[in-house]
């Protein structure tokens, strides 16, 4: 009868051993991300960012309204973009286009002022810009996802993520970037 009670005791504490390793949380568990995704035309809303994505362009050229020009593979975002709850924290600091298994950030080429990355968004005042990406000519096709944030490090915190598909992208030789502007109300 001892070993028989023994061997039961051994088995709950087996079994209570292996619920304690299958519930206890990873290491970084709730520094995830909180993802909303929305579609192109949608606004969408996380802790301190609001944005709807706009028109998709692919370019070989871009050129900024200050007159400075870049040739490649661009991929031009348009985005209304505004802080949601303090603009302290309100730098559209993460902005990324991953296409299969890379992830490409917001070209910071070109002046400041025609791009909306990096810029600092305001609580109820919504600014209009372009992220421009510059991408490898073989990646122009199939579907990306976009993914907007006001943290490099996102964890816990809050990001826009956008399908963009880039087969239904406007292609054209040159586009004209606007600077960055307030949306019109």
């Amino acid at each position: 009868m001892k070993s028989t009670l023994a061997w039961a005791l051994a088995l709950v504490m087996v079994a209570a051993a292996w619920s304690v390793t299958v519930l206890t949380p990873a290491d970084d568990a709730g520094s995830d991300a909180f993802v909303t995704d929305i579609a192109v035309g949608e606004r969408g809303s996380g802790r301190n960012i609001a944005a709807t994505v706009g028109a998709v362009t692919i370019a070989k050229s871009v050129t900024a309204e200050s007159g400075w020009n870049a040739t490649g593979n661009w991929v031009v975002i348009e985005v209304t973009a505004e802080a949601s709850s303090d603009q302290v924290h309100g730098l559209l600091s993460l902005a990324t286009l991953k296409i299969g298994d890379r992830t490409y950030s917001a070209s910071e080429r070109g002046p400041d002022e025609m791009n909306l990355y990096r810029t600092q968004l305001v609580p109820g005042v919504p600014q209009t810009g372009s992220l421009l990406f510059e991408v490898p000519e073989n990646a122009l096709r199939g579907s990306g996802i976009l993914r907007l944030a006001t943290s490099t490090t996102p964890w816990g915190d809050s990001i826009l993520q956008v399908n963009i598909d880039l087969d239904a992208a406007d292609r054209v030789g040159s586009t004209q970037i606007a600077d960055v502007d307030w949306a019109a109300g």
